[in-house]
């Protein structure tokens, strides 16, 4: 298989599990790879060419606890296509750990295929239990808004150590280029090349020699420390902090947790049945707020005491975050049930509409579903832009046959807090009802060459192949990225 190819599957592997994955990207990297490949590395990382560059990158902001906003990119085709490229092919260089007292946890490569997170969060948390029974003394950091604190240098320095001299000057044009030259908060989140790139960097704190405890472990920026001497445990941390600070980088303090800090924490504070709910989940209560989402691959069943337990969650007026976490997660077929529930959900959870988006398809009544966003939409005073995105989703995939669904779209394209990267999700559909191709002719006939010229022309595969091409014939025109586009648009069927 060719690199490129090898690069689209890994890409394709990847793409349902990003922030925003829109199918724009995935249309055109999956149809014009060779083309980006070549416009990238004959053109954009041509040192004897100035008129092509990574373009500056739309930010977006994903939901987390309590309105809080994780701010990243969404990385255009060729941008994104770049970043999956160079890690892909750099992969072997991101090595397991030195020491089995120093250990990482996930975001590595083996036999060629990224190692499942959900595997490796197990192993982590295996391995924090362990560790948690065996020593005296523990300690849980944090690294606060880390992939927002990583300064553009030190991970140009850090990618330059035995790579390939071309690509460590590719990856510093990259991040200095699509953030306008700002030198921090260039990392995108929410990706695997990205993550990969964010773990590997850490280790600079795994291999430090002068840490003293007897086991470290990471899961990404989550570090904890164990050993049975409290003066161990008090020197790391302060030399963790002393490390980390020479990269502009500062821990949690509200994170930051001593003594038996592994599974003991959260346990003591919850009832039984909510406990072997959590462990079946995998995931405990800090992860469910933190930078990473371990998604859950096998089957999930319930004991009756346990499915009795998650319907008296449904009652509960005061509904915490957790538990509405573990009621997608396992009540996914008892989608009807659940239903006219949504609204607390939509409500006070706006971080979990991907969750919502994946638990719809459970759902038969879809008119329901629609009424019940609609009037979300309606009501409320605050939407985010990731709820925005989702509901584009859900409109898609699961409301196209309901009466409701033009208005739908339409209070989408027109929502107060509507982004350029949530209305895309709109205009990317190969719906042709509505108004839409009106709405997106105007923005592929201004001569724009952004996200929402580039989603409206990959919806125009909806339309027949004459009018399509018709269209995109001018679009593509403008710019190099909007050609690119349009090229892998005029090949569908």
């Amino acid at each position: 298989m060719s690199s490129i190819s090898n690069t689209i599957e890994y890409f394709k592997d990847d793409f349902s599990k990003g922030l925003f994955p829109l199918d724009t990207n995935k249309i055109v990297i999956t149809n014009n790879a060779n083309a980006i490949s070549d416009y990238v590395y004959q053109q954009v990382l041509n040192s004897s060419s100035t008129k092509e560059h990574f373009l500056p990158q739309a930010r977006c902001h994903a939901a987390k606890h309590g309105l809080h906003l994780r701010r990243t990119f969404k990385l255009d085709p060729v941008a994104e296509f770049y970043i999956y490229d160079l890690v892909y092919r750099n992969k072997s260089s991101f090595r397991k750990d030195f020491s089995e007292n120093r250990l990482s946890f996930g975001h590595r490569f083996q036999d060629g295929k990224p190692i499942p997170l959900s595997t490796a969060y197990r192993k982590f948390k295996r391995a924090v239990s362990k560790a948690n029974s065996e020593f005296e003394y523990g300690l849980k950091l944090d690294i606060a808004s880390y992939f927002n604190s990583i300064y553009h240098h030190d991970l140009v320095k850090w990618f330059d150590n035995g790579r390939d001299q071309s690509d460590v000057e590719g990856i510093g044009q990259f991040l200095r280029e699509i953030n306008s030259g700002r030198s921090v908060d260039c990392l995108p989140q929410g990706i695997h090349p990205c993550k990969v790139i964010g773990a590997e960097f850490l280790k600079f704190i795994d291999n430090s020699r002068l840490l003293k405890s007897e086991l470290t472990l990471r899961f990404m920026d989550d570090i904890y420390i164990f050993s049975d001497a409290e003066k161990m445990i008090q020197h790391d941390f302060l030399l963790i902090q002393h490390l980390a600070g020479e990269k502009g980088l500062s821990f949690n303090n509200s994170k930051t947790k001593q003594g038996k800090v592994a599974l003991s924490d959260v346990d003591e504070q919850i009832e039984e049945v909510r406990k072997q709910l959590l462990h079946v989940r995998t995931e405990l209560v800090e992860t469910y707020n933190g930078e990473e989402e371990v998604e859950i691959e096998e089957e999930l069943t319930l004991a009756p005491e346990q499915e009795e337990y998650l319907y008296s969650l449904l009652h509960t007026p005061d509904l915490e975050e957790m538990d509405a976490e573990l009621i997608l997660t396992f009540m996914s077929e008892k989608g009807e049930d659940v239903l006219e529930y949504l609204t607390v959900f939509f409500e006070k959870f706006p971080n979990l509409s991907k969750k919502v988006f994946y638990f719809c398809k459970n759902i038969d009544d879809k008119s329901g579903l629609a009424q019940v966003m609609e009037s979300h939409l309606d009501n409320s005073e605050v939407v985010t832009e990731e709820q925005l995105f989702w509901f584009g989703k859900i409109a898609e995939e699961h409301l196209s046959e309901t009466p409701e669904i033009g208005s739908i779209l339409i209070k989408l394209l027109e929502h107060n807090y509507a982004s350029d990267i949530s209305k895309s999700k709109v205009l990317e559909s190969a719906e042709q009802r509505f108004g839409l191709p009106d709405i997106r002719e105007q923005y592929l006939r201004l001569g724009r060459a952004d996200w929402l010229a580039w989603s409206s022309a990959v919806g125009t595969r909806g339309m027949s192949r004459n009018n399509r091409n018709h269209l995109l014939k001018y679009f593509s025109n403008v710019s190099q990225m909007n050609f690119l586009v349009a090229s892998s648009v005029r090949e569908l069927p």
